[in-house]
């Protein structure tokens, strides 16, 4: 007996969902680094120059800013857990099935 190949279409459709859940695996991976120097330095949300102005800075701009950076941040994380779920499903639903061959 031949084992039988798997038409190209479910080839292309694994190789794609590879592709975007390692797409959003490194969205993910970005949004991680970027929390963890934030957190490290906090320079990065809120710019101690912005701080240390003269005249004083806008409190409310400040902390706008910062919730904003923050907010982006979430954004991020979130649509690249998005994007790996996807590509997840987009790999497992490109299997073959049994029975269902090129020929039948």
């Amino acid at each position: 007996m031949r084992p039988e190949r798997e038409p190209s279409e479910h080839t292309l459709g694994r190789i794609l969902g590879i592709l975007v859940f390692l797409a959003g695996i490194i969205m993910l991976v970005v949004a991680f680094m970027l929390a963890f120097q934030a957190f490290h330095d906090p320079n990065k949300i809120i710019s101690l120059e912005q701080l240390r102005a003269m005249p004083p800075a806008n409190p409310t701009l400040v902390y706008l800013q910062a919730f904003l950076r923050l907010v982006l941040l979430f954004v991020m994380g979130y649509l690249g857990s998005l994007i790996a779920a996807r590509g997840a499903h987009l790999f497992f639903s490109a299997k073959r099935e049994p029975g269902r061959a090129a020929g039948d």
